[in-house]
């Protein structure tokens, strides 16, 4: 029985590599996000902004892959942007790619926010004060310019509250899936996965399958082999 159990061991971990290491291993990394129902009342406890992430649970949306300015047709979109918190609500975003750069201007919800920075919290506070972007506040809501690495990413964006002033930690990302069908240049499955990370999770599925089927057929020889003979 104690070989049985080694042998039992072996081909679980097997099958961990299989998983881990085949041929489907290579993924865009998982964007990860902040569920926003979540962050209510954050900022309005003391000394919030070291744990204002903490407090949100994450949500997680697989097999997403960056989609970077080379991959979009030149233009002006209007976007869906995502935000890690209730309190830095994006009710309108229009991303513009020129020149091999993609930047975005985003509304928010209100005008609390005097600054946002592209990066952490302590990242900001460290930062020369010429590279905070400032509110626009022309059209009676905070608005602001930033620039975009990649669409379907998670980015930090840092923000200044006017009323506790100081610096939050937020998370943003811009949805490849909401602009025009003819602007994302790279074919993404339903999930914003490239046709070839979907692939790649298909053959994940058969070599795992292949290992247990394996593992299924070497036990029951050695169990036949250890009763019945």
């Amino acid at each position: 029985m104690k070989r049985i159990a080694s042998i039992t061991a072996i081909l679980i971990m097997t099958a961990a590599v299989l998983l881990t290491a085949g041929p489907g291993a290579v993924f865009a990394g998982p964007l990860v996000l902040k569920d926003s129902e979540k962050g209510i009342g954050v900022e309005e406890e003391e000394n919030s902004a070291e744990r204002d992430r903490s407090l949100q649970d994450g949500t997680l949306i697989y097999s997403m892959t960056p989609v970077y300015p080379e991959d979009v047709r030149e233009g002006t979109y209007d976007a869906e942007a995502l935000s890690s918190s209730r309190f830095f609500k994006i009710t309108d975003a229009s991303l513009t790619n020129k020149d091999g750069r993609m930047s975005a201007v985003i509304t928010l919800s209100s005008t609390s926010y005097a600054y946002v920075y592209p990066g952490t919290a302590a990242e900001a506070e460290k930062a020369d004060r010429s590279d905070w972007i400032p509110a626009d506040e022309s059209s009676g809501f905070g608005q602001f310019e930033m620039d975009v690495e990649a669409l379907n990413k998670e980015m930090p964006c840092a923000a200044y509250s006017k009323k506790k002033q100081k610096w939050y930690d937020r998370d943003i990302a811009f949805l490849a899936s909401s602009l025009p069908g003819d602007a994302v240049l790279i074919d993404l499955s339903e999930e914003g996965g490239t046709i070839a990370d979907t692939q790649d999770a298909a053959m994940k599925v058969i070599y795992i399958a292949l290992a247990i089927i394996i593992a299924g057929g070497v036990l029951n020889h050695f169990i036949k082999k250890r009763f019945y003979e």
